[in-house]
């Protein structure tokens, strides 16, 4: 069961970043297949706490880029990058303590929220690291 299909549209033509963004996307499709499953807490809460981490990293490696590379808009791509980890964290503690029920709606922002900035604002960076040899 797939929320997002994983299409040339969501590639940046960055081998690591695209592997990256894939994992994401697969992650968050698993989500997706959980909740139509309604899967047991213990699981979902472990997928939530593996995606949270799994988006870290994954901001992490795009901000050592932009720190190396001396991105432009770094002061602003790291601030959507902390914005989405504050509403994972949230989405997690809210999940954990019985304040959250799941619903497609949660999926449905993670899913807008992946596509429009892999296509919107990493889209910015791509020209620069392929012009550093990034590829």
């Amino acid at each position: 069961m797939e929320l997002i299909k994983w299409t040339n549209d969501l590639k940046l033509g960055i081998e690591s970043i695209d592997q990256q963004h894939k994992k994401l996307v697969d992650m968050i499709n698993d989500f997706y297949a959980m909740i139509a499953k309604k899967s047991n807490k213990e699981l979902i809460a472990k997928l939530i706490k593996d995606m949270k981490e799994y988006t870290v990293d994954h901001f992490e490696t795009e901000e050592a880029y932009f720190r190396q590379y001396d991105f432009e808009g770094f002061a602003e791509h790291k601030a959507e990058h902390q914005d989405f980890v504050d509403k994972v964290i949230d989405l997690e503690n809210r999940y954990l303590n019985g304040r959250l029920i799941l619903s497609f709606e949660i999926t449905n922002f993670l899913k807008a929220w992946i596509t429009n900035h892999i296509q919107g604002s990493d889209a910015q960076y791509v020209d620069l690291l392929k012009s550093k040899g990034v590829a």
